[in-house]
């Protein structure tokens, strides 16, 4: 395939694997419920808190705190999370679940397949396989 040449895909095919906003935590009330209904699952350089939300797609939320990077760092860890998620939401296998992935010293080490491999791993030690 010549560079810079992208394969064919239909629209609904990019589209269910697009980053909507509906499947997002916006509100501060809903990482808080997160927290306080959720299980923690601890992840290496992250802690992820999970709780069911009722609705059919799951939501991400994502904290990583000024303190340890700077705006470049911090930005490059949320844009590789947000790329794990939406390239891997699929693979979890309960229905409506709110995702809230906190950042740690460490984080800035992981690339995108790396996090599959963890995320992967940490699910399955919290009883959620993912496919």
């Amino acid at each position: 395939m010549p560079e810079g040449h992208r394969p064919v895909t239909s629209a609904s095919s990019r589209a269910a694997r697009s980053f909507r906003p509906e499947e997002r935590l916006k509100k501060r009330a809903e990482y808080l419920r997160v927290k306080k209904e959720g299980r923690r699952l601890p992840c290496g350089a992250f802690l992820v808190n999970i709780a069911v939300n009722g609705l059919a797609h799951h939501r991400l939320g994502l904290v990583v705190e000024k303190r340890f990077w700077k705006a470049v760092k911090r930005n490059r860890i949320k844009r590789r999370l947000r790329e794990w998620f939406r390239l891997h939401k699929h693979t979890v296998p309960l229905p409506g679940l709110d995702i809230v992935i906190i950042a740690r010293p460490g984080a800035e080490h992981f690339s995108t397949p790396h996090l599959a491999d963890l995320f992967r791993e940490c699910f399955r030690k919290g009883g959620l396989r993912m496919a």
